[in-house]
């Protein structure tokens, strides 16, 4: 990340906001980068009371960070409309972002990320059908 204090173009803020906010929904982001991450994009020019929340945020949970995140994904029309919507998006970030050198760090990195949501969903599936009795 860039110094804080110098200000990038909107849209790179928005950009990296929508990728954290997929990673979110994929159970990939890392909440603790997120008061940083907050006050660049405040810097960058995007401007919600999420956002300066989130900013100052330094002793709030994981969980706050990332509804706060979330919230500030909302109201710039950055969210998503389900967890395979998120999906497609950063696979296809991914794919883009791909050298010849990360390639194969990039690809197992997705593979594993949609290797877990397939695995959580067959377990609760499998809770479903196999209640404990009693």
């Amino acid at each position: 990340m860039t110094d804080p204090t110098t200000p990038r173009d909107e849209a790179v803020a928005r950009a990296e906001l929508r990728d954290d906010e997929a990673r979110r929904l994929l159970g990939m982001l890392s909440a603790g980068t997120l008061p940083a991450r907050a006050q660049q994009w405040m810097t960058d020019g995007l401007e919600h009371p999420s956002l300066t929340v989130l900013a100052g945020a330094l002793t709030s949970t994981d969980e706050r960070r990332a509804a706060l995140l979330a919230e500030a994904a909302e109201s710039f029309g950055l969210g998503f409309a389900s967890v395979k919507a998120a999906r497609a998006y950063h696979g296809e970030r991914i794919v883009a972002s791909m050298t010849a050198a990360s390639a194969s760090s990039d690809a197992l990195g997705y593979s594993n990320s949609f290797t877990d949501t397939i695995e959580e969903s067959v377990r609760d599936s499998i809770s479903r059908l196999f209640r404990p009795r009693g």
